[in-house]
């Protein structure tokens, strides 16, 4: 391994963890209480770790008191070349000093990280694909997706998946599968139909893998084929190749190869979310190519940016039919936002973050498999690269959700100096997503702090 190499995997703070004052410190909650003052109620974070960053670089934070945490989140999905990477910052101040935005007028930023995703899109999309970048956001690439869809198919209908994430906007929000964040928002956009996905550990059908015979993709098919279903009009099918926000949820091999024949079969445009999937996070460039799957439209936001917002969908050619002015937006294409981007995309080629992930990945995996043995809360491990869930339930018989549980070890990891995050149906999956750059020694410490903290909570129950 190269000297640059290690050089750019080092990029963290080498004390962290290391607590000074017990979070959150004289300070931190000086400003915490500030912002209960000043920010609207509708924000969350906060309430699930009191954390007050100062700084950040790599996979480590620094607080405004002086605590360094070994952090896990990854800015949930943003940060795959970590906090303050220095080559990232380089590229937005030499972009800042000559234009920061330009609308879709071309230029040197925006057509270098057109042509760099291009050069890196999934299987058969190579040599065959268009880039929009459509706005700030994964919601916007959704919003775009779905309304070329509907465009090209002339169908209205959407089909989406129970768990999946798509956002909280409009089309995002009525194709999300998350009862919580769309009951007070009732009614939404309508003709989207919201089906089981492959969450093999809480079958819908109460099989198992592989004998199932993957029932939920025949009832995927049941669906869009027979005429007693509520699917008048489908016209394309919204997936995460691995559920996120759902509770990192990995589908069995086949499934997604199912859901692409289907649409296929029946004329449906596939349309693969990877905003918080793609660009190594789990040990391939995206995920989709874990399974050889190549999707007709890809949604990718998140870490595409560096840090900074961006999103956009890359269009197999054939299905770029809408007109000039279809789909417009002040903010696309933000040249800040693509030269941070592109420096991101080739600090992950140049270093082999993309390989980097799978290697740790499995490494923390069998570390947490290991620890899971002998827990009596969770109830599965799982993940790819370093995207990683752990399941809490009460007790393994039942699989009855846990999601206080997991809230304690949350806690107490924070006071070690370790920055848990929750995901899953009932938030009772705890994730771990940590930027690409994390040095092996992090996140093992990190793992043991989890262990340490699971074992104290578990004494207590």
């Amino acid at each position: 391994m190269s000297e640059k190499i290690n050089k750019s995997q080092e990029n963290n703070y080498m004390e962290a963890p290391r607590i000074e004052t017990p979070p959150p410190g004289p300070q931190a909650r000086a400003m915490l209480a500030t912002q209960k003052e000043t920010d609207s109620n509708v924000i969350s974070y906060p309430h699930m770790i009191p954390l007050v960053p100062d700084e950040g670089l790599g996979a480590t934070v620094k607080d405004v008191d002086g605590n360094y945490y070994i952090d896990l989140s990854g800015g949930v999905g943003v940060l795959n070349v970590g906090h303050s990477h220095p080559e990232v910052v380089e590229a937005i101040k030499l972009q800042c000093e000559k234009a920061c935005h330009m609308l879709d007028f071309p230029s040197q930023a925006r057509m270098k990280l057109t042509e760099k995703l291009l050069a890196l899109v999934p299987g058969g999309m190579k040599g065959d694909s268009r880039v929009f970048l459509c706005g700030p956001t994964g919601s916007d690439a959704v919003e775009a997706g779905v309304k070329l869809s509907k465009i090209h198919s002339g169908k209205p209908g959407v089909i989406s998946f129970e768990g999946g994430w798509h956002g909280v906007t409009g089309t995002g929000l009525s194709a999300t599968g998350k009862k919580g964040v769309r009951s007070k928002c009732m009614p939404v956009m309508p003709e989207v139909y919201i089906e089981p996905y492959a969450y093999c550990y809480r079958c819908r059908f109460g099989l198992s893998y592989p004998s199932c015979d993957l029932q939920c993709a025949k009832f995927l098919e049941h669906i869009v084929r027979d005429p007693d279903t509520p699917a008048t009009s489908p016209g394309c099918v919204l997936i995460e190749p691995i559920q996120g926000e759902g509770g990192i949820v990995v589908p069995p091999d086949g499934y997604l190869a199912e859901v692409r024949r289907i649409c296929d079969e029946y004329g449906l445009i596939f349309i693969m979310d990877e905003i918080q999937t793609g660009f190594g996070r789990t040990g391939a460039m995206f995920a989709s190519e874990h399974w050889d799957i190549t999707p007709d439209l890809l949604l990718v936001s998140k870490t595409m940016g560096g840090g900074l917002p961006l999103a956009a969908v890359i269009i197999r050619n054939q299905f770029d039919t809408w007109s000039p002015g279809d789909h417009v937006g002040t903010f696309r294409g933000n040249l800040l936002s693509c030269a941070s981007g592109l420096a991101s995309i080739e600090v992950i080629q140049k270093n082999g973050l993309v390989e980097r992930s799978k290697n740790l990945g499995a490494l923390a995996l069998d570390a947490l498999k290991d620890i899971a043995k002998d827990s009596k809360v969770i109830g599965e491990v799982r993940g790819k690269g370093l995207f990683m869930g752990l399941e809490f339930v009460k007790d393994k018989a039942s699989k009855e959700p846990a999601p206080e549980i997991l809230q304690k070890v949350v806690t107490r990891c924070f006071q070690r100096g370790c920055i848990l995050w929750k995901s899953g149906r009932w938030n009772n999956v705890g994730r771990m997503m940590p930027a690409l750059v994390i040095t092996e020694q992090l996140l093992m410490t990190a793992i043991e702090i989890f262990a340490r903290e699971l074992k104290a909570v578990e004494k207590e129950l």
